[in-house]
This record gives structure tokens, C-alpha cells and sequence, in this order.
């Protein structure tokens, strides 16, 4: 039998459950009324062991039903680290934001005072995420969690009402964040299209600088009798002089646009280092977590599928432990590799030859691909090559869509039982991701 949620629909607390239940496959009802007669408030979730009221408890309780979604986290010190954050978004940011989002949606009067402080405890909120978010692409761990959940509900109505063009400009990794979240199926399904709020005051500043026009007919007199100033015209250059001079000026902005030509062999020697020292950190990782498959980024390759593939034949080559730095040594891992450049996203899988039976190297790609409608450049059992294009239209960016598909191949990977996961034996359990091996 479906639980049964009784809240308001339009509630970003009542999203934050809905999200939550997406993630653990839960089949929630959502009736109209009925909760508030008999318990006096709302939220309520009614079970058949019986109710648990109040947003948080609700958020939490449906977060530990499915561990494999890991909601709660990896193990007890991220379930500790959700808890922080979701206290953290209910104290400092959810009450500061509810005193200036509320007046504006007419639920009661506004108080200038009560909101000018608002503002700037949204504003110290705000840099607290943002300088967590420079260095992890989730709140806590390498998946969403319930502190993701939870933070950008409570954002929701905050970035369509008040927090403007002007205001976000200096968060942009909450803003990169927040995107992430949004394009998850999980959170498009609850809340569907979010529409930023627009550049607010900025749209009165541009009109108070233009000149105030004469209103009567005097002051128009005035205006006319003041002394006109008449700039000295510049004397007009020959015809063929003036020809050479636009030229060249062509000629210096073209030179300035133009990037210096990049030695090919130069690069792939550069795109092959990189690839063999990622080898080694991949080999090290899987010894110790005893990992069979590995999702990481490179930089080197710039999106170029053929230099891309060259970096993970790298990773892939064996290692001589007698040479003073080593390379490679990773060809026993699996693994998915990426890289961004300006027009494409470049993806190579490689499934190693007695892996093959678990995974379909091919089919691990075209999952990941299906997500913004990437395409297959080539296909064997052992690597796989693939690109998703740049397609601002979509706001399909590389770097954006990077950590999302990473994601995706861990779900893919974690779903065939390939990736490991914490059985709660071992809090000391170590668990990798791509932020472990900064390039």
C-alpha cells in the first residue's frame, strides 16, 4: 500500500519529501486535506505502522528506507555531515530566506528592517555553500544526499522571487550546484522547470542615469538658451590612408583572437603523461578499495576523442616497477574516462577482456550518452568511444554536464553490483571519487 503525504502541493518542504522518495522508489500519495483536522498541523506522512509528522523527520525517515540510494550517506561520519548541513539549511539560510521571500508572496506585510537583514543573512549563508561547493561537486560525498535535497528545496522559491541576476553572480558554485541538481530526473520530476528570478533593481539603476527630460515650458526655454558646445571636427584622413589604417586594425584584433598553434607531438606527449600518471593513482585506488571499475576526468585531451583515447591506453599500460616514476598500471580496471572541451564532451570506456561478461562496454556507454543525447563514434569489447556536443540552445555545456554522467556511470555500474557499497561493518570503509586525484 502507498504511503500517504498530507502537505501543501506548492510547499518547498513538501518537494523535499517527494524528491527524497523519488530517489528510494517510493510511491507516495499525496490527498488533498485530512491531516490538518486530525493532527492539527501538516506536513503528516502516514504509514500503516503509523504517522510521522514535521518536513525533516518526513525527509529523513524516507532517506534511510533505501540504503542503496545512500541519502544518508556512505557511512556514519557522512550521515553526521547530512545532519550538520541539514541543520545548517534550516537555521541559517531557510529563516533568513522565509522573512524575505514571504512578504512577496503576500503571506504577510513586510518589515524593511526584518528584510534588509534578511538579505545579508542569505548573503553569508550563501558564501558558506559557495566555498564549500569550489571543491566538492555535492554537499557531502560523491552522489546526492539529503543535504543536496534539502538545501536546494529551500532555495527553490528564494531563486525564483528575490535572488536576482545580481545577487547570483558572485555564487557561482552554488549557481553550477544548483544547475546539477536540476537536470537530475529525480528533482525534474517534483519540480519540473525552474525559472530564475531576473535582474530586479537593475532595470531602475539604468534609468535613473538618463538625463531627466524639461517638463514645462520654461524649463525647455532654459535648456535652449545655454551655450552649446561644438566639438572641433578632426580633420578627414586620405582616402588610401584611412583604408590602411582599418586594415590593419583588423589585422591586430584578428592576431589577438588567434591562439598560438599547438605542437602535436608536444600534446600527445603531454596528453600520455597525464594518462600514465592517472594509471598509477587508479591502480592504487582499486588495491586499497578494491574497486573493479573507476569513473574520473582528464584535462589534457581538451575533448579530443583520439588524444582522449591515447591518455587511457596510457592508463591502461603496464607498469615497470623499475623505472624511477612509474606509469600506467591500471589495465586490470575498468573505467570511464572524460574530457571537456569548448564544442564536445569526449568519453572513453574501457572494460578489461575478464570484466567483459559482467559488463558490456558498449552498453555502459550508450546508457551514459542516452542522458543529453551524446553519440557513439566507435565500439569494440574492450573500448568504447563516444561525444556528447556543446549545445547552448539545451544548455548542454561540457563542463556542466561533466559530473552528472559520472554519476550516471557509478548508478549503471552500481545496479549490476560492480561498484562497492558500505554494508555498515566498517565505518573506516574508504570510498574513492574523481575529487581524490586532483589533475
Amino acid at each position: 500500500m502507498p504511503m500517504k503525504l498530507y502537505a501543501h502541493p506548492d510547499n518547498y518542504k513538501t518537494k523535499k519529501a517527494l524528491i527524497c522518495a523519488k530517489y528510494a522508489g517510493l510511491e507516495i500519495e499525496t490527498p488533498n486535506g485530512g491531516a490538518a483536522d486530525q493532527t492539527g498541523r501538516v506536513p503528516v506522512l502516514e504509514t500503516e505502522q503509523g504517522c510521522i509528522f514535521s518536513s525533516a523527520a518526513i525527509a529523513r525517515y524516507i532517506s534511510r528506507i533505501n540504503r542503496c540510494t545512500a541519502l544518508y550517506g556512505q557511512n556514519l561520519l557522512e550521515g553526521g555531515m547530512i545532519d550538520s548541513w541539514v541543520e545548517f539549511c534550516t537555521h541559517e539560510l531557510e529563516v533568513p530566506l522565509c522573512a524575505w521571500v514571504l512578504p512577496v508572496q503576500g503571506v504577510f506585510p513586510e518589515v524593511p528592517e526584518a528584510t534588509k537583514c534578511a538579505k545579508e543573512d542569505v548573503k553569508s549563508a550563501m558564501t558558506v555553500l559557495n566555498n564549500h561547493l569550489l571543491a566538492n561537486t555535492y554537499m557531502v560525498g560523491h552522489s546526492i544526499t539529503l543535504a543536496d535535497v534539502s538545501l536546494f528545496c529551500a532555495l527553490l522559491d528564494g531563486m525564483s522571487l528575490v535572488l536576482d541576476d545580481a545577487f547570483r553572480k558572485p555564487f557561482g558554485n552554488v549557481m553550477r550546484w544548483f544547475t546539477l541538481c536540476l537536470a537530475q530526473p529525480e528533482f525534474k520530476a517534483v519540480v519540473g522547470d525552474v525559472k530564475l528570478c531576473g535582474g530586479g533593481a537593475a532595470g531602475a539603476a539604468k534609468a535613473d542615469k538618463k538625463e531627466a527630460k524639461p517638463t514645462t515650458q520654461e524649463e525647455k526655454l532654459k535648456q535652449e538658451d545655454k551655450p552649446k558646445t561644438v566639438k572641433p571636427k578632426s580633420e578627414p584622413k586620405p582616402k588610401g590612408e584611412a583604408k590602411q589604417d582599418k586594415k590593419e586594425k583588423e589585422q591586430d584584433e584578428t592576431k589577438k583572437d588567434e591562439k598560438p598553434a599547438v605542437d602535436p607531438v608536444k600534446k600527445k606527449k603531454a596528453v600520455i603523461k597525464e594518462g600514465g600518471k592517472r594509471g598509477v593513482e587508479i591502480e592504487g585506488a582499486a588495491d586499497m578499495g578494491g574497486l573493479q571499475f573507476f569513473c574520473t576526468s582528464v584535462d589534457e585531451p581538451e575533448g579530443d576523442i583520439e588524444l582522449l583515447l591515447e591518455s587511457v591506453k596510457a592508463m591502461n599500460e603496464k607498469s615497470d616497477p623499475t623505472e624511477e616514476e612509474r606509469k600506467g598500471g591500471s589495465g586490470h580496471v575498468g573505467k570511464m574516462v572524460f574530457s571537456a572541451g569548448i564544442d564536445q564532451l569526449a568519453i572513453v570506456a574501457y572494460v578489461a577482456e575478464e570484466k567483459q561478461a559482467e559488463c558490456s562496454c558498449q552498453e555502459w556507454l550508450e546508457k551514459v550518452l542516452s542522458l543529453f543525447g551524446g553519440k557513439l563514434v566507435s565500439s569494440s569489447k574492450d573500448y568504447c568511444q563516444g561525444v556528447i556536443a556543446t549545445d547552448s540552445d539545451k544548455n548542454i555545456f561540457p563542463l556542466k554536464i561533466r559530473e552528472a554522467l559520472i554519476l550516471e556511470a557509478n548508478n549503471f555500474l552500481r545496479k549490476k553490483g560492480l561498484f562497492p557499497e558500505d554494508n555498515g561493518d566498517d565505518d573506516d570503509e574508504m570510498v574513492f571519487g574523481d575529487d581524490d586525484f586532483p589533475s
